[in-house]
């Protein structure tokens, strides 16, 4: 493990040369050369975060998992590149290793959790600055508000990147913008990395206007080439009644066949929509939240509504009993409440509980019925000192009739996860 960790903060280093850190070495010359520094406000950062997760599919036939893995992240942010007034750069690589691998695919018969050995350079880019204006190109992490379509699945230990082309800025006031082209996708697994050309890059474009301080309205469109193509609208707010904070949130997507295909013979067929609404209140530490989702079913096309590159794990509960069919569409579609409530302070940390109650929205053909199950999460997470947090989890998933997505039965076995975490930061 130690050898590891010493490599991975090696090849951190000369992916951008042993001057990252020094400021000194050999940029003496090429400095002399070009008349002006290489790098210039250097800050290096550092990550180890340990973890263990426990696994319990019922009468799966596989044997409970036990992993205790840990996550090493090294990485730098170059505030000045070249000399270059507005040009910085970030350098990242994270290493996955197991102390303990009882758990696929490290090992079959066991359960599977999703942290494989690992190592990968995560972030390499440079942003270049002017005024209200930002343009990058590279790899880097993509997390686009509240992650549900597209994010780093920064839970898992080698978290989801993309390679972009992107350009975001601020116009007016209360206005920004981000639009990309996604060159590659690094995933959670190496299973799930994609690439595609330049002129078949899936697009994205995200715009945001703060209408006044209680409301902010968002339209996007996210064509994802080979998947298919969403567009959608959203208005968020919060609202403060005499202490007590209410959020609200409402959101409408419809998903169509993809504008283009790179990796697949034809395009996808498509033609499904999906919603959510969500409204929370919080007043001396105490929150609560009251959210309904709904996934469009395939009717009669390819797939339902789905969200493949979203952080599925923040959605449709923490066991990922549904993540498949989050991922891939569900047949006959997908109808949740979830409710949660909690306590949060400096001195106690964050205790929350949540209850979610799945359906299908359409009858599934046969004598399976539409009350695919129910689940049940709890968490408490504090920060010890200033860079070490812990963190405790729990999901119990109550299995009913289950779900299909591709055709495939699925979320008809109760399931059992628990971790344990710490989580430094330097």
């Amino acid at each position: 493990m130690k050898g590891k960790v010493l490599s991975l903060g090696a090849a951190a280093l000369l992916a951008g040369g042993a001057f990252l850190l020094s400021g000194q070495t050999n940029s003496a010359n090429a400095q002399d050369l070009l008349g002006v520094s290489f790098i210039e406000n250097v800050k290096p950062y550092l990550e180890f975060r340990p973890r263990y997760e426990y696994v319990d599919v019922d009468k799966s036939g596989k044997k409970e998992a036990n992993a205790l893995t840990i996550r090493t992240k090294v990485g730098v942010k170059i505030g000045t590149v070249l000399g270059v007034q507005g040009l910085s750069a970030v350098l990242e690589a994270i290493d996955v290793s197991a102390l303990v691998d009882d758990y696929a695919p490290q090992k079959s018969k066991y359960e599977t959790v999703a942290d494989p050995h690992n190592d990968r350079l995560t972030q390499a880019y440079i942003a270049y600055s002017l005024g209200n204006y930002a343009f990058i190109a590279g790899r880097k992490y993509v997390a686009i508000d509240d992650h549900r379509f597209i994010g780093t699945v920064g839970w898992r230990q080698m978290p989801q990147t993309f390679g972009v082309l992107a350009i975001a800025g601020k116009p007016i006031q209360g206005l920004d913008f981000l639009l990309a082209g996604i060159y590659e996708r690094k995933g959670i697994v190496d299973g799930l990395n994609a690439d595609w050309q330049l002129d078949k890059m899936p697009i994205i474009l995200d715009v945001n206007y703060k209408v006044i301080p209680q409301l902010r309205i968002k339209g996007f469109a996210y064509l994802i080439t080979d998947i298919h193509n969403t567009y959608g609208v959203k208005a968020s707010g919060k609202v403060d009644l005499g202490g007590v904070k209410v959020s609200y949130l409402g959101e409408y997507a419809i998903q169509k066949d993809p504008y283009e295909n790179d990796n697949t013979p034809k395009k996808a067929d498509i033609d499904t929509s999906y919603y959510r609404l969500k409204i929370g209140a919080g007043a001396m530490g105490f929150f609560g939240n009251v959210m309904y989702t709904h996934f469009g079913d395939k009717n009669g096309h390819q797939k339902g509504f789905s969200t493949p590159l979203a952080t599925l794990h923040k959605f449709d509960g923490w066991a990922d009993v549904l993540l498949a069919g989050a991922a891939g569409g569900f047949d006959y579609g997908m109808n949740e409440w979830c409710v949660s409530a909690g306590y949060k302070s400096p001195t106690i940390g964050k205790l929350m509980v949540a209850y979610l109650k799945f359906e299908s929205d359409k009858d599934p053909a046969g004598s399976v019925g539409d009350n695919i199950g129910s689940e049940i999460d709890a968490l408490y997470a504090k920060k010890l000192t200033k860079r070490l947090s812990f963190l405790a989890k729990a999901a119990w998933y109550n299995a009913d009739d289950g779900y299909y997505t591709g055709g495939s039965l699925k979320g008809t076995q109760d399931t059992t996860k628990y971790w344990l975490q710490l989580d430094y930061k330097y």
